[in-house]
């Protein structure tokens, strides 16, 4: 059966169930005790920078959620990649919804932007435990990079950084 669906960008009245989505990532992913994000933090991410940062979502016929990606428009000036990348921050389908092209849909519009930015990469990070989605991505003919380990500083590791 063919799940019909629309992808537009997400506004103030998706807020809640975005919010419990996110919740379900992080839960699946195992970083619940990371998830810091709360409905009125969500609701200023959409509100802040809509020229950089856009939340999209997928509707379904009767009006529901079923699922969101957001993404980010970053200028990059490095030695290898100049111009405009575009960041897949997050991505989720519900699960009663997996398997009908949601994900691919929700990828193609961001692809569209970042074409239309003049974008020379889209990227996004996998948790590593993730294998349902690396397999998602290789099937999308993506390729994982495997010469980078990424590092980071994270509070409150960053400010007793600075302070040391």
């Amino acid at each position: 059966m063919k799940l019909d669906y629309v992808i537009r960008t997400a506004t103030e009245k998706d807020v809640p169930e975005i919010y419990e989505m996110a919740k379900e990532l992080a839960q699946m992913q195992g970083l619940l005790e990371r998830f810091c994000v709360t409905p009125d933090s969500l609701l200023q991410m959409l509100n802040e920078s809509p020229q950089n940062t856009n939340t999209i979502v997928a509707i379904g016929k009767n009006r529901e959620l079923l699922g969101f990606a957001m993404h980010t428009l970053i200028k990059n000036n490095r030695l290898y990649h100049s111009g405009f990348a575009m960041y897949i921050d997050e991505l989720y389908v519900i699960p009663a919804a997996r398997g009908h092209g949601i994900g691919k849909a929700l990828f193609k519009y961001i692809a569209s932007v970042a074409i239309h930015h003049q974008c020379n990469r889209m990227e996004w990070w996998v948790e590593s435990e993730n294998k349902s989605a690396m397999e998602f991505y290789d099937n999308l003919g993506a390729r994982a990079l495997e010469e980078f380990i990424t590092y980071r500083f994270q509070n409150p590791r960053l400010k007793t950084f600075i302070e040391s």
